[in-house]
């Protein structure tokens, strides 16, 4: 008979903005990717499209709708990463990296309005650094969105 297994403990110990910064820097790297392919897969359909074949700024190619739409698509794609990331696993590649992950401040998962209020208000990492002023180490875009980034414990060989 196999014993029960008894509910794993919540984690609550603050990540150090020094994890934080580095899990950030991973996650750039990502979206820098995702912007970079992004624009190789799709520019010469976006020149299609708007029918121009020569891409000189003085011909107002830049000033369409069209283009402008263009221009918003890979910031919602990576928008979708970090909500995807956040509420499917509890982080992203970097916060894997890191053994950092996102947790409501009662230390249940994250919900989707939580993550989109979240990274939505994360603009560049920048709310980060309001964590070094702050006793319960939160950036400001964990406060508004009831949030928080935990390190989690070294995995133990039983």
């Amino acid at each position: 008979m196999s014993k029960p297994t008894s509910p794993k403990p919540l984690v609550t110990t603050p990540a150090p903005l020094t994890k934080k910064l580095g899990a950030w820097l991973y996650d750039a790297l990502i979206c820098i990717a995702i912007w970079f392919l992004w624009g190789l897969f799709t520019f010469p359909l976006i020149r299609w499209l708007l029918g121009v074949e020569d891409m000189q700024v003085d011909t107002g190619w830049q000033d369409t709708l069209t283009y402008r739409v263009y221009s918003i698509l890979p910031t919602l794609l990576i928008l979708f990463y970090f909500v995807g990331s956040h509420v499917r696993f509890g982080q992203t590649v970097g916060m894997s990296s890191w053994k950092l992950m996102l947790v409501q401040n009662n230390g249940k998962p994250v919900t989707l309005g939580q993550t989109l209020v979240r990274d939505i208000t994360a603009i560049l990492g920048i709310g980060m650094l309001f964590s070094l002023f702050n006793s319960k180490k939160l950036g400001w875009h964990d406060m508004l969105s009831g949030t928080r980034v935990v390190a989690l414990p070294d995995k133990k060989d039983d």
